[in-house]
């Protein structure tokens, strides 16, 4: 058996595709930092979000409380013409 079967085989690097590399490189940074610059103000949407649905958690309690009420009180006069 010759080394030729066992050598690794030969690679060209040249500076125009160490060049070529380096832009693709700097390309994917340049959209990557894009739509990391979208993020920054996540805290502060995320936080408005929260205050917006905070404004109106109490629609259901109070809906709930008259419907409550509504029920007791229909019961009850049902019961007074009942009782009579």
């Amino acid at each position: 058996m010759s080394d030729e079967t066992h050598a690794v085989p030969h690679v060209k690097v040249t500076l125009q595709t160490i060049y070529d590399k380096q832009l693709d490189n700097e390309k994917l940074l340049v959209r990557t930092l894009e739509r990391l610059d979208g993020l920054a103000d996540v805290p502060d949407r995320l936080r408005e979000v929260e205050r917006s649905q905070a404004e109106y958690a109490w629609v259901p309690k109070v809906l709930l409380a008259s419907l409550a009420a509504g029920i007791s009180g229909l019961a009850t006069a049902l019961f007074g013409l009942v009782s009579r």
